[in-house]
C-alpha cells in the first residue's frame, strides 16, 4: 500500500497543483472519514459531516416551508433543498445526539 501512494504522489507532482490538491483532499476525507456520512436525500452519493447533517435538519425544522413557492428563485432553490431535510431520520438522531450548534443565523426573509 505505501508503494502504491508513493506511485500516486509521484504522480501527482508530476501533473500539477491540481492533482495536488485532490491528494491533500483525498488525505483529509481518509483522516475525517468517521465525521462523514453518504446522505440519502441527496442526488450523487453527497457526502456530508455529520454536522452538517444535523445543522440542516435543525434549520428545516425552524423554517416554514409551506411557502415554498413565495419569494425569488434563489429562496425556491434554498427551501427545495431544506425540504428534504425535513422528515429525515438520520438528521433526527443526530440532532438528539448532538448539542445544539453555538450559532443560528436568523430566518431567511
Amino acid at each position: 500500500m505505501c508503494g502504491k501512494l508513493e506511485k500516486v504522489l509521484w504522480l501527482s507532482r508530476k501533473e500539477g497543483p491540481l492533482a495536488q490538491k485532490q491528494i491533500v483532499g483525498d488525505r483529509w476525507l481518509a483522516k475525517n472519514r468517521r465525521d462523514m456520512i453518504v446522505c440519502p436525500n441527496q442526488p450523487g452519493q453527497l457526502m456530508i459531516s455529520k454536522s452538517s447533517c444535523c445543522k440542516r435538519y435543525q434549520m428545516s425544522r425552524r423554517e416554514n416551508l409551506n411557502e415554498l413557492l413565495k419569494g425569488d428563485f434563489f429562496q425556491y432553490i434554498y427551501m427545495k433543498g431544506l425540504s428534504v431535510c425535513k422528515d429525515c431520520p438520520i438528521g433526527k438522531k443526530l440532532a438528539i445526539s448532538r448539542p445544539p450548534a453555538r450559532f443560528r443565523p436568523s430566518p431567511r426573509p
